[in-house]
């Protein structure tokens, strides 16, 4: 109903006004009307405003505590609409502890201890809805990210793509395990390092390479067993070669040498680097070919002949004559 307002006429009593009667009747359904919006047949006291806040005041169901809630807004520096959705439901809180339903959050963020900064989730385009699923934590524990240094524990990686990995632990030696965690390779640690292994895989026909290498000039390669272990090799074997086909020097980083001229000439081999270091010579051509090591425990020079050879082994000080096939001592 809309407010009835009491005709009261231009003049007094010139007869144009409501009657009394007329007039009470407007008074009656005027307050029946707030009546039943404040309470019906009697004024509810648990809703009452409050000219001081400006406010609504909600006494509840108790009226004798003396407790209340007032709504009251802040003080608007424009026009503002508060919109309550058609639903039933309790209204969250900001420091209220409450559990929340259904709810779409549009560039969420969270304050850091101090509440100085915060954490703005920004999220990409979907092409589609995604589900993120957290898995059944069994303690506390930490989300991972990209550039954000941190040690993962207890992680399977499935085709994965690493740039400049690195074998570290707390412990001196490290490895990797097989699938049964099983120690397959144990990468110890050296103080100071600076040589290093280097693994090349090949192109077709061509042979994969592990070798030596590493900021020195000079850089062997040690291969050892433990205890009496031997190091066994279960395909064929060659050593790397060098062809003298003239005069020249026999080098040091090849064990078998190659003597292929028609013509006699003379080899020089200076001395061995470590006890041990094997040349195996071969004379495959009819010239005569006389090599003189620096240091020769037989004698001055090898001469060998077409179709002979020998082997020699650095002892430390002098080559050694291990065997030879032909070939004499001068």
């Amino acid at each position: 109903m809309s407010k009835q307002t009491l005709n009261k006429g231009s003049t007094a009593n010139d007869g144009t006004g409501d009657t009394l009667r007329v007039g009470a009747q407007k008074i009656n359904e005027n307050f029946t009307e707030l009546y039943n919006l404040l309470g019906g047949s009697t004024l509810s006291s648990g809703v009452s405003l409050d000219s001081a806040t400006k406010g609504i005041v909600f006494t509840g169901t108790d009226s004798s505590d003396g407790f209340e809630t007032n709504l009251v807004v802040t003080e608007p520096t424009a026009d503002r609409t508060i919109t309550l959705p058609d639903l039933t439901g309790t209204v969250s809180l900001i420091a209220a502890t409450q559990t929340l339903s259904n709810k779409t959050l549009t560039l969420p963020q969270i304050n850091d201890t101090s509440a100085n900064h915060q954490y703005v989730f920004a999220v990409s385009e979907l092409a589609a809805d995604r589900n993120v699923t957290l898995p059944l934590l069994a303690g506390n524990d930490e989300f991972t990210f990209n550039a954000h240094t941190q040690t993962l524990t207890n992680k399977t990686l499935t085709s994965p793509t690493i740039t400049t990995p690195a074998i570290t632990s707390p412990k001196i030696t490290t490895g990797i395990n097989d699938a049964n965690n099983a120690e397959v390779i144990e990468v110890p640690a050296t103080t100071s390092a600076v040589n290093h292994l280097k693994i090349t895989n090949s192109a077709a026909n061509g042979n994969p390479t592990l070798e030596a290498t590493g900021s020195d000039t000079n850089v062997g390669l040690n291969i050892g067993t433990k205890g009496n272990g031997t190091v066994t090799v279960t395909s064929d074997v060659a050593f790397s070669s060098q062809s003298l086909t003239g005069a020249g020097a026999i080098l040091l980083t090849k064990t078998t040498v190659l003597l292929n001229s028609s013509s006699s000439f003379t080899a020089t081999l200076v001395d061995g680097t470590v006890i041990g270091q094997t040349k195996i010579l071969t004379n495959k051509n009819s010239g005569t070919v006389t090599v003189t090591p620096a240091s020769f425990q037989p004698g001055t020079s090898l001469v060998l002949q077409q179709h002979e050879g020998a082997m020699i082994v650095w002892d430390g000080d002098d080559w050694a004559l291990i065997s030879t096939y032909g070939g004499a001592v001068i």
